[in-house]
């Protein structure tokens, strides 16, 4: 403060109408500002012929970003939602700004990123930096992992025998491993039958039927195609 009057002026400073101890110079000086120093602060100052107060200056004191808790990886089924949430604290307004493989994404600028269809070029590392007045903090990457639901690539084939012959079925799919493997006889399940292949040893009229198999995994399951077995004489 700068103020004039007979000398000698004498000074106290005060914070939130609270006087400050030692606080008896024109100027006052705060080190290592924390939180609790924050508020109203004015200074009063006397001489022999009386006293007066300045007006109220206000100390506001940001808190940098901390980033609370980071995003998590996150798996999706292709074609589904995915979304990624951060959680920050700091003094308002924070600032969002979501990055893919360190690159900046266009209007991602919330706390929380989702994405409506997530397809195999989204897969990959997310990041967001959260900045105020006080600085910027950048969280911890999180990876969008694609899981590839089960796809039938060959389907079993329909087979015309005789008794006695051993008949063979396969399929082959593609898929997030591991995959899983139910043989169906007219629909029902084949005890034991769990394998990308199926076999019958000498095969007899009743074994006549169609057949197909469910394949499994964490993405879903898919039936094939019904594949008949016809036992003649």
């Amino acid at each position: 403060v700068v103020a004039s009057g007979t000398e000698p002026l004498r000074y106290q400073w005060r914070q939130n109408y609270r006087d400050l101890p030692r606080a008896t110079n024109a100027t006052l000086i705060l080190t290592n500002v924390q939180q609790a120093n924050a508020g109203g602060y004015l200074v009063a100052i006397a001489n022999a012929a009386g006293v007066v107060t300045s007006r109220e200056a206000t100390l506001s004191v940001n808190q940098p970003v901390t980033i609370a808790k980071q995003p998590q990886d996150y798996g999706a089924i292709p074609g589904s939602r995915a979304a990624f949430i951060v959680f920050a604290t700091g003094t308002p307004p924070l600032r969002y700004q979501w990055r893919f493989e360190g690159r900046d994404l266009a209007g991602a600028t919330n706390a929380t990123l989702t994405l409506t269809n997530a397809q195999p070029q989204n897969a990959g590392a997310y990041r967001v930096e959260v900045r105020n007045a006080a600085g910027a903090a950048l969280s911890a990457e999180a990876r969008l992992l694609l899981k590839l639901p089960p796809a039938i690539q060959t389907q079993p084939a329909s087979q015309t025998v005789a008794p006695g012959v051993d008949v063979n079925f396969r399929v082959v799919a593609t898929g997030d491993a591991p995959l899983i493997y139910q043989w169906l006889k007219n629909g029902d399940r084949v005890l034991g039958a769990t394998n990308a292949s199926f076999t019958l040893a000498a095969v007899q009229l009743t074994n006549s039927a169609t057949y197909a198999v469910v394949v499994a995994n964490k993405a879903g399951a898919l039936t094939s195609q019904k594949a008949t077995l016809q036992v003649s004489l």
